[in-house]
């Protein structure tokens, strides 16, 4: 028994336009779809022998000429089907050109796009927050974090199906993923994933138990997150392709880490220079003397001068943020005079025997 070809599985002539062959395996298609026809090993069988017959004529749409000009032109040469050399190439852009040429339209119309093949989509990306120190903000360091997020499912690789589901074409799209959206009473028209097949083109028969046919899995992962110095509060590191998993073999999505970032206790920003405030005593800024200041490492010794003046600024050079391997800002040190609210018999005494002392010398003076 000869062997049906590609033309007799669709049942259409070896003359047929592409459109007449789309028609022909969506008929066939919606008949015997597995999902119509439930355990039917022979539906099943039909359903994909039309569907490799389809993909193969796909393959040569461009001899299949749509339209009454190719008609007219099989008339013309005598009803064998035979094409000139000569126009080939604009018979194929006629072809093209009819299928996405807008037109009046009377209402809401989709129409497939045989130039677009479907291509897996790109992952989402993600959000996770970190709250970081601010000495750690300002210096940079590395902070391990978890993230939840899609990644291929292990069983199905990413497929979504099952190792023996059998795969066919989308009759509603054609295999492109995509289909033509033509509005109401517009000339605009726009690509949209198919529904049915969800962009994919393909139609999954025996969907992955695990991932239930989507391809994908929630998993949990540690990341290391290397933070850039001086980094301000409010600010967003991106994590190129930390994202979710593609969709069929798309590509992965960003991961984005929005960073909060704790006050210090003393210090304070302003731009590459730090800034504080020490408490001094009012003997120690008198006669000078020795003040511990904080900075982003270890404390140091400020010395301060005799008869330092309340609010006065000291400017400590390259003990601010570094901006680059060759600049660096400073810490600006202000000076606040305590004045104790409490004192010692002792210390009363000697702060009376101060002030007869001034009054004695502003007598002199006079």
């Amino acid at each position: 028994m000869r062997k049906k070809d590609h033309y007799q599985i669709l049942g259409v002539s070896r003359n047929a336009t592409f459109d007449e062959i789309k028609k022909a395996y969506r008929k066939i298609a919606l008949r015997y779809h597995p999902d119509k026809n439930p355990g039917d090993k022979k539906a099943e069988e039909r359903f994909r022998e039309a569907s490799r017959a389809y993909q193969a004529l796909s393959e040569l749409a461009p001899q299949h000429v749509e339209g009454q000009s190719s008609r007219a032109d099989r008339g013309n040469q005598g009803g064998r089907g035979v094409r000139r050399s000569s126009d080939s190439s604009s018979r194929i852009n006629n072809l093209f050109e009819n299928l996405f040429k807008p037109g009046p339209q009377t209402k809401r119309k989709a129409q497939t796009k045989p130039t677009v093949r479907a291509k897996g989509g790109r992952g989402s990306s993600i959000r996770t927050g970190l709250t970081l120190l601010f000495t750690e903000a300002m210096l940079g360091t590395e902070k391990s974090i978890r993230i939840l997020r899609n990644e291929e499912c292990d069983t199905c690789e990413g497929t979504g199906a099952q190792n023996d589901s059998p795969h066919s074409t989308c009759p509603n799209c054609m295999g492109n993923g995509e289909i033509l959206d033509r509005l109401l009473r517009s000339d605009t028209v726009h690509n949209k994933p198919c529904e049915r097949c969800q962009g994919t083109g393909v139609l999954i028969h025996r969907p992955c138990q695990v991932c239930r046919g989507t391809g994908v899995t929630r998993k949990e992962r540690a990341l290391l997150v290397r933070i850039p110095p001086a980094l301000e509060s409010g600010k967003s590191l991106r994590l190129p392709g930390q994202g979710d998993c593609g969709f069929r073999g798309g590509p992965q999505g960003d991961l984005f880490v929005d960073i909060v970032v704790k006050p210090h206790p003393v210090l304070q920003r302003d731009g590459a220079n730090l800034q504080c405030q020490v408490p001094v005593g009012f003997a120690t800024a008198t006669l000078g003397g020795e003040v511990e200041v904080p900075t982003l490492t270890d404390p140091i010794v400020l010395d301060l001068p005799r008869g330092t003046q309340p609010n006065q600024t000291f400017r400590l050079t390259g003990q601010g943020i570094k901006t680059s391997e060759d600049e660096r800002g400073d810490l600006l040190v202000t000076v606040i005079i305590e004045i104790p609210t409490t004192l010692t018999k002792k210390q009363e005494q000697l702060l009376k025997k101060y002030v007869a002392l001034e009054e004695k010398a502003a007598s002199e003076e006079s």
